[in-house]
């Protein structure tokens, strides 16, 4: 599949980026949420049945929890269109059947290739007949930020690999913050969450298929975040933790929580003595405790404490 133009968006599957055409806005799609979005556009305006993209996302892997499984990368399209300037209704869902993108589409790099219908975005009539030109200069601008945006959440496995069967969905929420947030601007419960997000991805953790903070961004505020998402993205896991600022520095600590129930299966704390909070070196940290607490898939073996 090439690039290519549908509603005001442009989608590129080599490396999953999806660009708002007018904004110049992007977003790096994880695999397995371009995945599904590369199968919508290949039938536009059509019904694909949830099994064939079922195939498109996972391959031939097992997924037990099939409908919460396919619903959160759903969700997860939907707020990256919603990100961009877009609308969730772009695609639509068909009880009993399946999901229907609701664009036409326009290939972008087929020389020749069939000029738009009179309701698809001809480069020519967008807002701004130099689009082409623009977006060059905005791809090279924005590279940097792209490719640190899909390192952070590319995994260093075969997406396919996550999918295995007893798989269960996990969450990083946002970490609470007891502090003067305002003293340096910067949303330390959103960095850190996202660098131990990044961090998961690395240490493969088997039976585990983590969930993107563009699906959470719904939840976010909620008192009730972790029942919530629990309960409409099937997390049967979840990360829940706090950051302190003391007069000696810094106290991270994490929780592995086990939904619907709230049970903590695991818990570690991490000290910092710095003046700044070390995000990724904490997290990094924290995935290793994870990782060593956690030797097999839910159910297989007891999570052990930290240091056992």
């Amino acid at each position: 599949m090439n690039r290519c133009c549908f509603a005001v968006f442009v989608f590129d599957p080599a490396d999953g980026r999806l660009e708002h055409v007018e904004r110049h806005a992007a977003v790096a799609l994880r695999p397995q949420v371009a995945s599904l979005l590369g199968r919508l556009l290949e039938s536009p305006r059509t019904v694909v049945d949830r099994d064939s993209l079922c195939r498109a996302v996972w391959g031939d892997k097992a997924v037990v929890d099939f409908e919460s499984g396919l619903a959160a990368v759903v969700r997860e399209l939907r707020a990256s269109f919603v990100e961009l300037g877009g609308t969730a209704d772009l695609l639509e869902t068909v009880p009993r059947r399946g999901y229907r993108l609701q664009a036409d589409v326009s290939p972008l790099d087929i020389p020749g290739g069939p000029p738009p219908g009179p309701s698809q975005p001809s480069l020519a009539r967008l807002p701004g007949a130099r689009w082409a030109p623009v977006l060059m200069v905005s791809l090279v601008a924005s590279l940097m930020l792209a490719g640190l945006a899909w390192w952070l959440q590319r995994p260093s496995i075969p997406a396919a690999d996550v999918a295995v069967p007893d798989a269960a969905a996990l969450a990083v929420l946002p970490f609470e913050r007891f502090d003067d947030a305002t003293t340096d601007g910067i949303r330390l419960d959103l960095l850190l969450a996202d660098s131990l997000l990044a961090e998961l991805w690395r240490a493969d953790l088997r039976g585990i298929a983590l969930i993107g903070r563009a699906t959470l961004r719904p939840y976010q505020g909620r008192e009730d975040a972790a029942a919530a998402v629990a309960q409409d993205l099937g997390a049967r896991l979840l990360v829940e933790g706090s950051i302190v600022r003391n007069s000696t520095g810094w106290r991270v600590t994490a929780r592995l929580l086990e939904m619907p129930g709230g049970q903590v299966l695991w818990l570690d704390t991490v000290e910092s003595t710095t003046d700044i909070l070390p995000t990724r070196d904490i997290a990094a940290r924290l995935a290793r405790s994870l990782a060593r607490a956690w030797p097999a898939p839910p159910g297989t073996q007891e999570l052990q404490a930290p240091g056992e």
